[in-house]
Formats: C-alpha cells, structure tokens, sequence
C-alpha cells in the first residue's frame, strides 16, 4: 500500500514539474496555432464545383444546344470547355467560354452525331456531371 502511494505522489510530482517546464514550449505552440488559424480563417477553403444544365433533350441535327450552369470555388475568367463522350473518352468540343463575375456560364453547341449525345463542362480541374441530348435527323 505505501508504495502504490509513493509511486503516484512521484508520478504527480513528475508531471506537475513536466506541465511547469513544458508551459512555455505549449504557450509557444499556442500562439503558433493561434497564427495558423488567423490564416486559415482569412482563406476559406472552399470546393470547386461546377454544373450542367441543357435548354434541350433532344435537338435537330446541326441546331444549336444550349448549356448553363453555375460555379462555386472557380475564379471568374476561367475557361469553360465543353467535352462530349466518343469512344468512352471524354474529348474537347470545339466550344468554350468564361465564368462570369457572378460564377456563372452559358455555351452552346452543335452537333451532327445522330443519337444520344453526352456533353460535360471542365473549368479549373473540375468537371460537371454529364448531360445527355439526343440528336435526330
């Protein structure tokens, strides 16, 4: 019984005389956190997004398809570039544009692929979920 008491007043002791020693380097690491999280919350973190949305579900051959959509985390000026699926790759189509100051978009296209026809939008590294129009003759 006496040395589980003396065992745990040395294990208090000992870690009473670590917090003492350790309070500057913690005051220390404090403040760097402190700093750090100035700094995170002076540039918010936010996730690039971007959508898809077509005037058209199916179009004649050759007429023009509208798309928009919205943003969110993409700087205004940045290209949009329209791809369609061929082959099960995604391929540029020879239509682009720029996000607007208000984070938004808007191309259009034309194709003369008769059948269904699956467009997404690429800005920043990001893509837009697919839309699917389908062209006829």
């Amino acid at each position: 019984m006496r040395t589980q008491f003396v065992r745990r007043t040395a294990a208090a002791f000992a870690g009473v005389a670590l917090a003492a020693a350790g309070l500057g380097v913690a005051g220390a690491l404090q403040a760097n956190a402190a700093t750090t999280q100035q700094v995170a919350a002076t540039t918010p973190a936010v996730a690039k997004s971007i959508t898809i949305k077509s005037d058209k579900a199916t179009a004649k051959a050759w007429a023009k398809v509208s798309f928009t959509g919205k943003t969110s985390g993409i700087a205004a000026n940045t290209v949009v570039q329209v791809q369609r699926l061929e082959n099960g790759k995604w391929v540029n189509f020879p239509a682009t544009t720029k996000v607007t100051g208000r984070a938004t978009y808007s191309v259009w296209v034309q194709s003369g692929r008769v059948g269904v026809n699956k467009f997404r939008v690429v800005a920043a590294k990001t893509a837009s979920a697919p839309v699917s129009v389908t062209i006829t003759k």
